[in-house]
C-alpha cells in the first residue's frame, strides 16, 4: 500500500512539474514571438537600423540569461527570469557582469533579498506609470564579493519601504549606496561572503 502511495505522489509531482514547464515554455515562446514581431514590423517599415538594434538587444539579453543560468543559483535565476511574466507594477531587466562561477551557497540569500526588494518596489511605485528596474549582479566585486546594483526610473508614491530596508540591514548584506527620489533609485548592495 505504501508503495502505491509513493508512486501516486511521484506521478502528482511529475504532473505538476510538467504543467509548470509547459507554462514557462508558453511565456518564453510569447516573449520570442513579441521580439520577432518587432523585427518583422521594422523590416516592413524598412527601418533596418532599428532591426539591427533589436537583434543586438536580443543577443545581449540572451547572454545575460545564459550567465545567470550558469551561476548555480536556480531559485534566484527563476525569480529573475520569470519576474515579468507575473503581475507587477514595474518591468525588470537584469544583467550579470563578471565571471561565471558557482554561487550555489548564495542562492537562498539572494532569493530572500531579491523578493524583499521586489516587494518594496511593487508597494512603492505608481501603478499607472512606466516603471523600470535594472537589476545588475556583479560576480567579481571587491575581494571577490557579490554586488547588486539597482537602477530604477519611474514614479514612486511612497518611500517608506526603502527606509525600512536601510534600517533592517540584514547580516548577509550591506547597503553601500541608496539614493532615492520620487522618480529614481540607485542602490549598491554588497552580499557578504558565504565562505568561499
Amino acid at each position: 500500500m505504501e508503495e502505491i502511495s509513493k508512486k501516486r505522489e511521484k506521478n502528482m509531482d511529475d504532473t505538476a512539474l510538467t504543467h509548470e514547464l509547459i507554462h514557462l515554455l508558453s511565456h518564453s515562446r510569447h516573449d520570442w514571438m513579441n521580439k520577432l514581431q518587432l523585427i518583422k514590423g521594422n523590416l516592413t517599415l524598412k527601418k533596418y537600423d532599428r532591426v539591427f538594434e533589436i537583434i543586438d538587444e536580443v543577443v545581449i539579453e540572451a547572454q545575460h540569461e545564459s550567465k545567470l543560468s550558469n551561476l548555480k543559483i536556480p531559485r534566484f535565476a527563476y525569480d529573475l527570469l520569470t519576474f515579468n511574466w507575473t503581475a507587477h507594477s514595474l518591468t525588470l531587466e537584469y544583467e550579470v557582469i563578471g565571471e561565471v562561477r558557482d554561487l550555489s551557497a548564495y542562492d537562498e540569500k539572494l532569493v530572500i533579498l531579491a523578493r524583499k526588494l521586489f516587494r518594496i518596489f511593487d508597494d512603492s511605485v505608481s501603478e499607472g506609470s512606466e516603471n523600470h528596474l535594472t537589476f545588475t549582479l556583479q560576480t567579481d566585486g571587491p575581494d571577490g564579493s557579490l554586488v547588486i546594483y539597482l537602477d530604477f526610473h519611474g514614479v514612486f508614491t511612497k518611500l517608506t519601504g526603502f527606509e525600512e530596508l536601510h534600517q533592517s540591514d540584514e547580516d548577509f548584506y550591506q547597503i553601500k549606496r541608496l539614493d532615492v527620489s520620487d522618480r529614481e533609485c540607485l542602490a549598491e548592495i554588497h552580499i557578504k561572503s558565504c565562505g568561499f
